[in-house]
């Protein structure tokens, strides 16, 4: 993958991360700048207490390509919502909210991680190297495949307002 293709993938999550952090502003929330963790993954947005001391929790916010208008309908070939490679360092301290943003029709939506991801959601595909990543195979004129991720069901999704609510009820547990 050159550079500017690369960039052009991250410049979309890094737009993503950007909106949902000015709404959270917007709605009395102090969120932080993403940070880098020991293990090299990314906390999109971690939220303080309101004097700075304390890093409460982190969201994490999936910027979503294509035009979604109803996230309870998921698009074609869609088993779920994708939330992070199964192997990633992230599920050591995972989020306490996970925030789904569409660019195209400006839609959020959210989920709570359970307390025990095997229970609610589920691992696709199940092995690397079986479903092709047509987005970036197309833009990126050779096959890539998607990589086991965790997926959630679109019963365990949540309205903006819901995951919102949840997120303002963390933040005055402080």
């Amino acid at each position: 993958m050159s550079s500017s293709e690369w960039e052009k993938f991250l410049s979309e999550g890094k737009r993503a991360v950007e909106i949902v952090r000015k709404g959270l502003i917007n709605r009395g929330i102090n969120p932080g700048e993403s940070v880098i963790t020991e293990f090299g993954t990314d906390e999109d947005i971690p939220v303080y207490s309101n004097d700075n001391q304390r890093k409460l929790f982190w969201i994490s916010v999936k910027g979503v390509s294509g035009r979604i208008e109803n996230y309870r309908i998921l698009p074609i070939g869609y088993k779920g919502w994708m939330c992070g490679e199964v192997e990633s360092k992230q599920w050591v301290k995972p989020p306490s909210a996970i925030i789904w943003y569409c660019l195209a029709s400006g839609m959020a939506w959210g989920a709570i991680p359970p307390s025990r991801l095997s229970t609610r959601w589920f691992i696709s595909p199940d092995r690397w190297g079986t479903v092709v990543d047509k987005r970036k195979t197309s833009q990126l004129g050779r096959t890539v495949y998607v990589y086991p991720s965790w997926l959630v069901p679109p019963a365990a999704i949540i309205s903006k307002d819901e995951i919102i609510a949840y997120i303002n009820q963390l933040a005055q547990q402080e």
